[in-house]
């Protein structure tokens, strides 16, 4: 297992511009290519560049898994045609939240969204990734994909979650959680994290608590 610290482009929001899976992973084209070389190496899957809405803001727009992601309606028809040329199935979902990597946190087990996904929305997700989907707000803020960093039935959350928000976390998406702040305090995990079961890679400016928390919270190390 490798763990790094690392910036793109001397940006330390390293989660939005990436999506990793166990199988693959996805970087926004203005990642530059030795980095790329690099998260090839920790995370020990292929990685491509691909932008998604003529952005590199992969990590904000794409949600999924290894086997299926949804894109945003506003993904350009040459890029949809770049997933299908790297063989990575997908969905175009059609919604007016179209940052469906914010909006919507997703794993084997459930589903947790943002409260304003209308009722038809959240059928069609259940009919999609067939699990239990929740609507839930977190410390206030209605984009639980945002909010929460997850890997190997563990998961990172907003260092001010309430008890009744970890313990509906802990039920749908069945994790075990640890509250904590990635780069230097911000308490939106996913930003500052980009992880596989092979490898973790943390915004370059994150204190050592953080790091360790990160490491421990997403089953790296032993707590």
């Amino acid at each position: 297992m490798t763990t790094s610290l690392m910036t793109f482009n001397k940006n330390p929001n390293i989660g939005l511009y990436a999506f990793a899976t166990d199988k693959y992973v996805l970087v926004g084209r203005e990642v530059a290519s030795n980095t790329v070389k690099e998260l090839k190496r920790i995370f020990e899957v292929p990685v491509h560049k691909i932008n998604i809405a003529g952005t590199s803001f992969i990590g904000v727009f794409i949600v999924g898994n290894e086997d299926l992601i949804l894109v945003p309606s506003i993904t350009f028809e040459s890029e949809l045609k770049e997933l299908t040329k790297l063989k990575i199935k997908y969905e175009v979902f059609q919604t007016d939240l179209t940052c469906l990597g914010n909006n919507i946190a997703l794993n084997k087990n459930g589903m947790l969204v943002n409260s304003d996904f209308s009722d038809n929305e959240i059928k069609r997700l259940k009919d999609i990734f067939k699990v239990p989907v929740k609507k839930i707000s977190i410390a206030d803020t209605e984009t639980p994909g945002a909010c929460i960093a997850m890997n190997k039935g563990k998961a990172l959350i907003h260092r001010d979650a309430t008890t009744t928000e970890t313990k509906t976390i802990e039920k749908i998406l069945k994790v075990k959680t640890i509250p904590s702040t990635i780069n230097m305090g911000v308490p939106y995990l996913k930003s500052g994290i980009i992880c596989n079961k092979n490898g973790l890679v943390i915004g370059e400016i994150s204190g050592p608590a953080e790091v360790m928390n990160a490491e421990e919270g997403l089953g790296f190390i032993d707590g």
